[in-house]
């Protein structure tokens, strides 16, 4: 089952060479209300999008930028927990 997140872009996309492919790294927080807190809490998302043709680069440099609203979807999640200030 696929997970989607959707959320703002606070700043652009980072580009970085993978290989013969161009990566694009991006950030989404998602604030919440935990009812047992009784606070408003933050689920943050690191996503990496790959693409290799010009086309594909041009676009996603293009709309991967500040502001931007984005829904991502992909089968499978790593999740790291930090509490507090250790991350």
């Amino acid at each position: 089952m696929a997970h989607t997140i959707t959320g703002k872009l606070n700043k652009p996309a980072s580009i970085f060479q993978a290989g013969e492919s161009t990566g694009f790294g991006i950030r989404i927080g998602v604030q919440y209300y935990d009812r047992e807190t009784k606070q408003k809490e933050w689920t943050n998302y690191k996503v990496a999008v790959f693409a290799k043709a010009q086309g594909q680069i041009d676009f996603y440099k293009q709309a991967l930028v500040e502001g931007a609203i984005v829904s991502v979807s992909g089968k499978q999640q790593k999740i790291e927990v930090y509490a507090g200030q250790n991350g």
